[in-house]
């Protein structure tokens, strides 16, 4: 993999998907151990956290990287 060819979306994309595992895993355990919700109420709740936080750091990153 050649990391020089890289586009700045690319890179926006990567950066943003790493943000938003965390963000999400965070939440799932936030919300599992916690709030104390069951385990499989809580990995949807999880997954909706990291898509809403992926919406919204992949434009603000896709912008900050084309600078």
């Amino acid at each position: 993999m050649d990391l020089e060819s890289w586009t700045p979306v690319d890179n926006a994309r990567r950066l943003a998907t790493l943000i938003a595992v965390g963000a999400a895993m965070f939440s799932f355990l936030a919300l599992w151990l916690g709030a104390a919700w069951h385990p499989l109420l809580a990995l949807p709740g999880g997954v909706v956290i990291g898509g809403l936080v992926w919406a919204a750091a992949f434009p603000l990153l896709r912008a900050l990287f084309r600078r």
